[in-house]
């Protein structure tokens, strides 16, 4: 459930407390608050980062260049997948055979900024909604988020684990699971 009173808009479940005892919050949902936070903050410094890739025509994709940079802000499962599906996609001159959209973004045509908003802190692991958030953005305004980051903290680290696409239903390594097994198939 949400902190909808406060401005930060973090979630959990073990947060409820605060909302209807503010004076008496404990020091694990003090905790938990600030990891939520901490989170948002990754989330938000990552997009701040790579977001500007995107907007360059470089020689490749612009996550590539998140992979060679930012390998650690990447589960290894997700890192792999999305190493092997590019790998796949350079042998494959000519035709598409990995993801042709930016899958950190869940797009085609990038906005110039994103905003990590929402926060939701369940089972060890943090979920971020992030928005497009240009006043010059043309496209149409969606109700969900672009995407939906979802993390782990592992040695005081934030990773990706994975990005959910709420529009599509779908996430990111399911994705990238169906292009292995088709590219398997061929």
């Amino acid at each position: 459930r949400c902190l909808s009173d406060w401005s930060s808009d973090v979630c959990s479940s073990d947060l409820c407390a605060l909302v209807n005892t503010p004076s008496t919050a404990s020091a694990q949902s003090s905790d938990e608050l600030s990891v939520a936070l901490s989170c948002r903050q990754f989330t938000q410094q990552f997009y701040d980062w790579y977001v500007p890739f995107t907007q360059k025509h470089a020689n490749g994709p612009a996550w590539n260049l998140a992979l060679q940079r930012r390998a650690s802000a990447f589960s290894p499962q997700l890192f792999q997948a999305l190493k092997q599906d590019s790998e796949a996609q350079t042998k494959a001159k000519g035709e598409i055979a990995g993801i042709d959209y930016d899958p950190f973004l869940n797009t085609q045509d990038s906005a110039d900024h994103y905003e990590a908003r929402k926060t939701t802190w369940a089972n060890g692991r943090c979920s971020v909604e992030v928005w497009r958030a240009s006043p010059k953005d043309t496209a149409a305004k969606s109700e969900k988020p672009a995407v939906l980051a979802e993390l782990e903290q592992q040695n005081q680290r934030w990773r990706f684990l994975d990005f959910i696409y709420p529009s599509e239903d779908t996430d990111l390594l399911k994705q990238l699971q169906q292009l292995k097994k088709a590219r398997s198939e061929r």
